[in-house]
This record gives structure tokens, C-alpha cells and sequence, in this order.
């Protein structure tokens, strides 16, 4: 699990998040939900130890800077080394953790060979996402962030997504954040929704009356 205990975070006198205690449940998908520009990627950015902050953010009561190489996020931009091409990027962000056979039998799941031979300047934004995924698969992550993963994905490419998210699941801790809510809505166990300078969880009671996008509009909910 990932654990927030007396999380805050602010930019100057600007309060993005007051003090909250937050669990992030193991061996499950949770998906956080907000308005653009509400701090979803920040807090991201704060569990991926990209940004400062005040509390102290666990990994099944541990530090991410013992748990750094367990953890992995994919970004919506899925930044990359523009002038290596998609193997070639694979090859160094793997680290000597899997081969070079192996690399590229797992990248051609998710591109074909012709494409993972290109630079990834010349990519498309879906194709990125399609590398970054690869990423995922040859890292093998214990804890897996995901901001607006569904993003320049086809139909039949989030359904395989979806598909492998609910496989992972059973080794990993999972959190994303999107828009796509009729995505989320098939494979979200756990619902949190940014509301003004904190993060509500939603009660399953709730979830089973209402649908996300219901739930993202929906004025009662106190925060």
C-alpha cells in the first residue's frame, strides 16, 4: 500500500492540499479523479519523490528511497530520449534488467518492429503511451502510477490495457488519475475524488448508486 500520513503540500501561500491521512490499498486499482489544474499530478509528483512536501508518504511503511526501484510512474506526456529509437530507449531504461531479447519480444506486444526502430521524435502520442506500457511490463513495478494513461490509446488498445491493469493488480499497487471515466469506471476498486484542498474516498455504498461521472459532479459530497 501507499500510505499519506499529515500530507500537505502548498506553493507559496497557495494551499493545494491540507494536512490528510490517505491509503492507497495494495494488490488493487485506485483511481483519483479532480478538474484540471486541482493537484492531481502534484500529488503524483510528491509520491514519485518529484517535488517537496510536508508528512510523510510510505510504502508499506518504508521510504521511497528504499523502495525507489520498486516504483515507476507513467506520465500523460510519457517523456522518452527523443533521438534514441523505441528499443533503443528501452534498452536504457531497463538498466540491464531484462535482455535485449526480451526487450524487444515485450515491445512488440504493444508496437511493431518498424516503429520501435524509428526515433521516438518522429512517435506518435499514442505511440509513446504504447512504449511507456512496454516499460511497465519489463520493469515488473511494485508500486505503478499512472496519469491520464488512456489518453491517445484506441478502443481496442484500452481494452488490452484494461485487461492487463486487472492482471497486474495481484502483484502491484495501482493508482491512476484520468478523465476517461467510462475507462475507469470497468476497473477502479477504489474511488478518491480531489475536492477543494483535500481527497475524499468514496464509500462503495455511494459508488453502487452512482456512476464516476455522477460522482465528479455530485455537489454533496463534503469535503
Amino acid at each position: 500500500m501507499i500510505e499519506l500520513i499529515q500530507y500537505q503540500k502548498q506553493y507559496g501561500k497557495k494551499v493545494i492540499y491540507h494536512p490528510i491521512d490517505l491509503v492507497i490499498p495494495e494488490h488493487s486499482i485506485s483511481f483519483l479523479m479532480g478538474k484540471n489544474g486541482c493537484g492531481k499530478t502534484t500529488l503524483l509528483k510528491c509520491i514519485a519523490g518529484l517535488e517537496s512536501y510536508r508528512g510523510e508518504i510510505l510504502f508499506n511503511g518504508k521510504p521511497l528511497s528504499t523502495v525507489r526501484e520498486e516504483c515507476f510512474v507513467v506520465w500523460d506526456d510519457s517523456p522518452c530520449y527523443p533521438n534514441l529509437t523505441g528499443l533503443q530507449n528501452l534498452y536504457v531504461l531497463c538498466e540491464k534488467r531484462s535482455s535485449k531479447a526480451k526487450i524487444q519480444q515485450v515491445a512488440e506486444k504493444y508496437l511493431e518492429y518498424a516503429v520501435l526502430k524509428r526515433k521516438v521524435k518522429s512517435y506518435s502520442y499514442g505511440q509513446r503511451k504504447k512504449l511507456m506500457l512496454a516499460l511497465v511490463d519489463l520493469l515488473e513495478p511494485t508500486y505503478l502510477v499512472m496519469d491520464e494513461i488512456s489518453n491517445g490509446l484506441d478502443i481496442d488498445m484500452m481494452d488490452e490495457l484494461a485487461n492487463h491493469l486487472m492482471e497486474l493488480k495481484s502483484r502491484c499497487t495501482i493508482l491512476l488519475t484520468g478523465h476517461q471515466f467510462s475507462f475507469y469506471e470497468k476497473i477502479a476498486e477504489h474511488i478518491f475524488l480531489k475536492k477543494s484542498e483535500t481527497v475524499v474516498y468514496i464509500s462503495p455504498e455511494k459508488r453502487a448508486t452512482k456512476s464516476l461521472e455522477e460522482l465528479y459532479h455530485d455537489k454533496t459530497i463534503e469535503s
